[in-house]
């Protein structure tokens, strides 16, 4: 969907969007102002799947100026906050998944064998190229398991397919998250539980205009909603550069001005 046809109505895009957008807000909160508390990393990573999801689901693999310039400006700012270059941040991830989705999928497709293959090797690769871009390769299994559950019908045996990826994907992101933040047990637990109900609404995910709750909410709250669930990307950039902003001024041990390194550090 573009700007121009997008339903005056709220939309279920709207609304999975507007969660995404509230539970990265929560993720980054914790990031940028309680670093020590998990709890907040825990939430966030509920809105992850979402975004890399809508991307395979999406038909128009379309880059656009407007990505480009938002992940160009985010690395300035990462660049002017005194924070890293490396890895890339996931809007450059999200260019490279759009770039590289369905020629992929093409391939894997060949046979179940193939399939597979190229997944155990996407799967091996997480940790490495999450080094170069955020999420690296997990971002691809993500956006796959997109693709799968909007193409389902139209492969041989797609259904069984999509039920065996849907458990892939969800247990692979359970894993690399809990691996790679370090939560406890009952974080962890909270991060399944919590992954696995994402999962199961993007599985069960279709296109939907709620013309009746959309008459039904005040106007003003429709409104908020398609702001929220149709400015995604602006949201995501100049939240980020508030935060960048409040950081120099509150916590300078962690931001400072063209302090930059190449790679992630311990002070973030």
């Amino acid at each position: 969907m573009t700007q121009k046809t997008l339903p005056q109505g709220i939309t279920s895009y709207d609304l999975l969007k507007t969660f995404a957008v509230v539970f990265m807000i929560i993720d980054h909160t914790g990031f940028f102002f309680y670093l020590e508390d998990n709890w907040w990393r825990v939430a966030g990573r509920l809105c992850v799947p979402v975004w890399f999801f809508l991307i395979g689901y999406a038909r128009s693999r379309d880059t656009g100026s407007r990505l480009w310039i938002g992940a160009t400006v985010l690395i300035c700012g990462n660049m002017i906050a005194g924070l890293h270059l490396l890895p890339l941040n996931i809007l450059f991830t999200m260019i490279l998944i759009r770039l590289l989705l369905n020629p992929l999928m093409e391939r894997s497709l060949r046979d179940v064998q193939t399939f597979w293959g190229i997944n155990a090797l996407l799967f091996f690769l997480i940790i490495p190229t999450s080094m170069i871009s955020e999420y690296g390769t997990l971002g691809i299994i993500m956006a796959m398991f997109g693709w799968l559950i909007r193409h389902q019908n139209e492969l041989k045996n797609g259904q069984t397919l999509r039920n065996h990826y849907f458990a892939f994907a969800a247990l692979t992101f359970i894993a690399t998250s809990y691996l790679t933040f370090g939560f406890n047990q009952n974080q962890g637990i909270l991060l399944a539980i919590g992954t696995f109900i994402v999962m199961r609404t993007l599985f069960l995910f279709q296109p939907m205009t709620f013309t009746g709750l959309s008459e039904k909410l005040p106007h003003p709250f429709v409104k908020l909603l398609h702001f929220t669930g149709r400015y995604t990307l602006e949201i995501y950039v100049l939240h980020l550069l508030l935060f960048y902003t409040i950081g120099l001024f509150t916590s300078p041990d962690r931001f400072s001005l063209f302090d930059w390194t190449l790679f992630y550090t311990a002070k973030e």
